[in-house]
This record gives C-alpha cells, sequence and structure tokens, in this order.
C-alpha cells in the first residue's frame, strides 16, 4: 500500500504566474532604482523601435509633451504588460512572441481607431480596404507593431542583457550569421528607413530628434549599466504582482478614456467592433496552443558576442544615416513607389506570419506525445 501511495500519477502543475520572490518590493532600494533605470532604457528603445522608425512622433518631436506623457507610456504599459506574461506562461518561442505582439498591435483599433478609420482617422484608407479594415493600415496589427513594438526591442534588450536569451533563446536567431538573418536585417534597413524619412518632417527636424533619442539613450544606458552586467534579466522584464496590477489598470484606463475621447467620430458600426474580437480570439488561441518552454539552463546560455553589439551599432546607424539622407526627398515621388510596395509587402508578411504562428501552435499541441511532455532539461538540452 504505501508504495501505491507514492506512485501517484504525474501532474503537469501550472505554475505560479506571480512568484512571491518576483514581487518588486523584495527588492534593495538601490536595486530598484536601476531596475527601474533598466526598464525606462528599454521602454525608450521600444519608443524609437516603434515611432522613430515609423517617423509617427517625429513632427511633434519627442520633447513633446504628449509623447513623453502619453506615447512612451502606452509602449511602456503594453510592452512590459506582455514580456510578463510571456515569460510567467512559458510562451516565449518565436511564434509566440509574434502573437503577443499582435495583442500589442490592436490597440491600433480601440485606442487610435487606425484599422477602422485610417492613418489620418478620416474614413480614408492608405490603399484600399480589406472588408471593413484598411489594407495597409492592418498591417499594423500584424506585421509592424509585432515586430517593431515587441520582437525587435526585445531583442535589442536580450544584446544588452545577454542573461535574457535564457529566456528567449530564439531571439539570438537575428543576429546570426545566416543567409535569412541578413535577408531580415537588409530588408528592415530599407524598410524602416524610408519611411522615417518620409515623415521625419524635414532632415533639420529629424537631426534634432535623433540627437535628443540618442542623448537619453546613453544617459538611461549608464543609468541601468550595474543591473544589465549583473541581472538574470528576469526582474526587466517580469513584472511582480503590484506592478503587473499597476500595468493593468493603467491600461484598462488608457483604453477607456482612448476609446470615448480619442476619435470618437472614427469609430465604426458595433458589428465591427465586436469582429475585432476575432483577432483577439486567434491570437489567444494560438498562445494556448503553444507548448510552455522553460528557460535554458544557465549552462546552456547563449552568450552575446562582440560581433553582435557591434552589428547592432552598425543597423541603427545605417537606418539613422539612411534616413536622414532620403529626408530631403520626403516629398518627391521618387519616393512613394518603394513605400506602397514596402506596405503592400507588410501586409501580406502579415498574413503569412500569423498563419505560420498558428500552424505551429497547432503542431505543438496535437503532436505526438514525445513532443508535447519533454522535461525541462530534454527542452533546454533540444534549444
Amino acid at each position: 500500500m504505501d508504495s501505491l501511495r507514492h506512485q501517484r500519477p504525474e501532474v503537469k502543475e501550472e505554475p505560479n504566474l506571480f512568484p512571491k520572490e518576483a514581487a518588486e518590493g523584495a527588492l534593495p532600494e538601490n536595486r530598484a532604482a536601476t531596475v527601474l533605470f533598466a526598464r525606462l532604457l528599454v521602454g525608450l528603445i521600444v519608443l524609437i523601435c516603434a515611432e522613430v522608425f515609423s517617423g509617427a512622433s517625429l513632427g511633434m518631436g519627442l520633447w513633446h509633451p504628449w509623447t513623453l506623457l502619453l506615447t512612451y507610456w502606452l509602449y511602456f504599459a503594453h510592452f512590459f504588460l506582455l514580456t510578463t506574461l510571456a515569460v510567467r506562461t512559458g510562451r516565449t518561442s518565436l511564434s509566440s512572441l509574434y502573437l503577443w505582439g499582435v495583442l500589442f498591435g490592436l490597440y491600433e483599433s480601440w485606442i487610435t481607431k487606425v484599422i477602422w478609420s485610417g492613418y489620418n482617422g478620416d474614413g480614408k484608407f492608405a490603399m484600399g480596404h480589406i472588408g471593413p479594415y484598411g489594407f495597409s493600415e492592418i498591417s499594423m496589427v500584424f506585421i509592424y507593431h509585432p515586430v517593431a513594438s515587441f520582437i525587435l526591442p526585445l531583442a535589442v534588450a536580450c544584446l544588452l542583457c545577454p542573461p535574457l536569451r535564457r529566456l528567449f533563446p530564439d531571439l539570438a536567431w537575428f543576429t546570426r550569421k545566416t543567409w535569412g538573418a541578413r535577408i531580415v536585417q537588409v530588408y528592415l534597413v530599407f524598410s524602416f528607413a524610408p519611411t522615417m524619412a518620409m515623415n521625419s518632417g524635414g532632415p533639420v527636424n529629424l537631426a534634432l530628434n535623433l540627437l535628443f533619442a540618442i542623448i537619453l539613450l546613453l544617459a538611461l544606458l549608464r543609468l541601468a549599466r550595474p543591473v544589465l552586467s549583473t541581472s538574470d534579466g528576469r526582474q526587466i522584464v517580469a513584472f511582480g504582482r503590484r506592478g503587473f496590477a499597476g500595468l493593468c489598470v493603467y491600461l484598462a484606463l488608457l483604453y477607456g478614456v482612448g476609446y470615448v475621447a480619442l476619435r470618437p467620430e472614427a469609430r465604426p458600426s458595433v458589428g465591427v467592433q465586436l469582429f475585432t474580437f476575432v483577432f483577439y480570439g486567434l491570437a489567444i488561441g494560438g498562445l494556448w496552443l503553444h507548448r510552455r518552454r522553460e528557460p535554458l539552463l544557465p549552462e546552456a546560455g547563449a552568450p552575446v558576442a562582440k560581433r553582435e553589439l557591434r552589428l547592432l551599432r552598425i543597423l541603427f546607424a545605417v537606418v539613422l544615416g539612411l534616413g536622414l539622407a532620403l529626408s530631403p526627398l520626403r516629398k518627391n515621388a521618387l519616393l512613394y513607389p518603394p513605400l506602397v510596395l514596402n506596405f503592400v509587402t507588410w501586409s501580406l508578411l502579415g498574413f503569412l506570419l500569423t498563419a505560420l504562428s498558428l500552424a505551429k501552435g497547432i503542431r505543438e499541441s496535437f503532436g505526438n506525445a514525445e513532443t508535447r511532455h519533454k522535461t525541462p532539461r530534454e527542452e533546454n538540452a533540444f534549444q
């Protein structure tokens, strides 16, 4: 009987999403300050990737109160809410991160109304429509924000804080020497630079914005360096109970106020609004189908090579330099064809990535038992 009593079937328990040791209150005061600086730095990287590379905030300036008090915190809250959920649920594969990014991009419906009524909120779509949604505008949900606002900044954070690669090992792919990685790097450069140039407001305005962003980057990098070099990274990207609750409250208020007060005339019919929840269902369903991934073991971590940091600096400089060089041509018709091709490509890529991510989730969910039930050590060895 004793032997039978101890041979209970193995039950896969869901981990506590907010373990006690993860709470910010457990951090020493000086440690908490450096973690805050690290999070502010990552938030600035998100803002640069999303709003500078697209040129969206360049017209009013990164120093404008609207950017500093609203836009920055919109990106900050979305990014860290989703990284916290990704870490706590173990949905950290590249396809899972893409689906988290889709959830990020859907703020372009309820807050900005972009996918419902166009970039200017006047009901005019830049390149026609797919049903009630703009063809170009929907790319904000399915490609631009998943990549520029979520995956790309997170990949940069992993370079600045190498232990983060234990949580997100797939992101090391972006700085590899493979042909696929090189193609993506070149595509991002020639995708971001002309878009930034078109919306730059001219070379002088662009230069001032870039100077402002670089000064902030260097200052925050210096302040955050102690925690970036000594932390395992988890405390940076995964908020504790109180911090996560704060993010939820802030975003609930932001969505509520944005829905009511920002472009109320751009809200479509109730049917269209309700249909938008289908996109949430697809992303959440895809995440649920993906299997949980445990962090890599310390000895299996992916270190960051000096070559990768040098590549990051080069790519950043090329995007900014090419954007500056093209900014005097922002009203020239020669710049429009590559931009149109870019927006078409974004939308088609977004639909393809959605299909591939959902297919991967289905394979993981309904694959053979050996694939689904690997132990954490076997999973780390496999990766």
